[in-house]
C-alpha cells in the first residue's frame, strides 16, 4: 500500500489514463499544458472531422451491441480491431487526442486482437458450451481479459460519443460567454451558475441520457484522486494531485471547470468564429491565427480589412513582457544617442533589437507553444542584443 503517489508520469492511454494537476497547469504524458487548454482543443477540432468522430462512435456502439448478445466470431473480433484502428487513424494528429500515447493504443491492440490472439480467442471460445462473452466463467485468466477488451472498446466507443456531445455543451457555453463579453473570475463564476441552472441547458443535459453509452452524462464527474510529489516550472518540489480518468468525459468536464476556476477561458473570434485560448481578462477580441481567406491573421483583418472594432495592442498575448524591452532598447538607444559613457550598443543594434521584439510578439500572437515556452526566453534582454548584433554581423 502506497500513502502517495510515487511514479513520475501518469500513464495516457484512452483506456484508463491520470493526469497531475499542479497550480494552474496539467501534465499529460509528460507535456505541461493550462487549464481549460483540452476544452479549447475541443472547441476546434476540425469541422470535417467531427461528423467522422459520430460516424465512427455509432460503428463501435454497434459492434459492442454485437459483442454482447452474439456468439464469438473470428469476423466480429477483426470488424472490431478494425474500427478501433480506424477511429485512431481519424483523431491520432488531432489535439487533444494527440497528448495521448498512441504508440500504447496500438499496443493494446495488438495484445487483444493481433491474428494470433484471435487464433486464441478462436479456441477459447470453441472449448465453452455457450461461445459468448458474457458466459465466461469468472476467476480465469479468460475472464480477466474479456473484461479488459470491453473496457478498451467502450473507452472508443465513450471517447467518441462523449466528445461530440460535450463539443455542442461546451461551443453554447462559450459562444454565449463571448457574446456577453464575461472574463473575469467573478464573472465567469455567475455566468456559469446561471447557464448550467437554466432549464433548457438541463433538458437539453437529459436528453444526453436517453441511451446506455451516453447515460452519465454529468457535470459532477467521479474520478479517483491521489498526492503525488511534482516539480514546478522552476524545479522546486510541490505537492499536486494525481487524478486517474476511466472516461473522456469526466476529463473533459474536469479541465473545463478547472479551468474556468483559475480564470481560463475560450474566446469565439469575431472573425473566423474559431476559438482562442485566453488565461487572463484582457480584451483580446480576435484570434492571432492566419485567416486563410485574407492570408494574415483575424486581428489585422479587424483592424485594416473590414470595419470592425479595433483590438488594443496591450491586449495581446505577452504585451507586459515586449513593453519592457521596447523601454528598455528605448533607454539604450538615448544612451547611445546622447553619447553617454555607459550606452552599451550603437543606434543599428538598437533598431534592429526592436525589430527582433515586435517579431517575437506578433509569433506569441499565433503560435501558443512558442508564447509558453519560447517567447520569454527570446525576449531576454540579453538575447535581444545578441541576435541583433549576430545578424548585422556585429561582435
Amino acid at each position: 500500500m502506497r500513502a502517495i503517489e510515487t511514479k513520475p508520469i501518469g500513464d495516457a492511454n484512452f483506456y484508463k489514463f491520470s493526469i497531475d494537476f499542479i497550480d494552474d497547469k496539467f501534465i499529460i504524458g509528460g507535456k505541461t499544458l493550462p487549464l481549460g487548454i483540452i476544452t479549447h482543443d475541443i472547441l476546434n477540432i476540425p469541422v470535417d472531422k467531427q461528423p467522422a468522430i459520430g460516424d465512427v462512435g455509432n460503428e463501435l456502439i454497434t459492434l459492442y451491441n454485437r459483442l454482447n448478445s452474439e456468439n464469438y466470431s473470428d469476423e466480429l473480433f477483426i470488424s472490431i480491431r478494425e474500427t478501433i484502428e480506424k477511429t485512431i487513424k481519424i483523431i491520432k494528429k488531432i489535439k487533444p487526442f494527440s497528448y495521448f500515447n498512441i504508440k500504447g493504443e496500438y499496443d493494446y491492440i495488438n495484445y487483444l486482437f493481433s491474428d494470433d490472439k484471435i487464433k486464441e480467442w478462436n479456441r477459447s471460445f470453441s472449448s465453452m458450451p455457450i461461445p459468448n462473452i458474457n458466459f465466461v466463467p469468472e476467476g480465469t485468466a479468460m475472464y480477466d481479459q474479456t473484461v479488459i477488451l470491453t473496457e478498451f472498446l467502450k473507452s472508443y466507443m465513450y471517447l467518441c460519443t462523449d466528445t461530440v456531445n460535450f463539443y455542442n455543451i461546451a461551443k453554447t457555453y462559450f459562444v454565449n460567454l463571448t457574446e456577453n463579453g464575461f472574463r473575469d473570475k467573478v464573472l465567469l463564476a455567475g455566468y456559469t451558475k446561471e447557464f448550467f441552472s437554466h432549464e433548457g441547458i438541463l433538458e437539453w443535459l437529459e436528453e444526453m441520457n436517453v441511451t446506455d453509452f451516453t447515460h452519465n452524462f454529468t457535470l459532477e464527474p467521479g474520478v479517483w484522486m491521489a498526492p503525488v510529489i511534482l516539480k514546478n516550472k522552476d524545479g522546486m518540489a510541490m505537492l499536486g494531485r494525481r487524478i486517474h480518468f476511466d472516461r473522456m468525459l469526466n476529463f473533459y468536464v474536469t479541465d473545463m471547470f478547472e479551468g474556468l476556476a483559475v480564470g481560463h477561458y475560450s474566446w469565439q473570434c469575431g472573425i473566423c468564429n474559431k476559438f482562442f485560448f485566453m488565461e487572463t481578462a484582457r480584451k483580446q477580441l480576435y484570434c492571432s491565427t492566419v485567416n486563410p481567406e485574407y492570408g494574415v491573421p483575424c486581428a489585422y483583418v479587424a483592424k485594416n480589412k473590414l470595419n470592425m472594432p479595433k483590438q488594443k495592442k496591450s491586449d495581446g498575448r505577452g504585451y507586459a513582457t515586449w513593453k519592457h524591452r521596447k523601454d528598455s532598447i528605448r533607454r539604450e538607444k538615448y544612451l547611445t544617442t546622447n553619447n553617454k559613457p555607459n550606452a552599451k550598443y550603437d543606434v543599428e543594434t538598437c533598431l534592429k533589437a526592436r525589430e527582433l521584439i515586435n517579431r517575437y510578439f506578433e509569433q506569441a500572437q499565433i503560435d501558443f507553444d512558442y508564447a509558453e515556452n519560447g517567447y520569454e526566453l527570446d525576449m531576454a534582454l540579453e538575447h535581444i542584443f545578441a541576435e541583433a548584433k549576430r545578424l548585422l554581423g556585429k561582435k
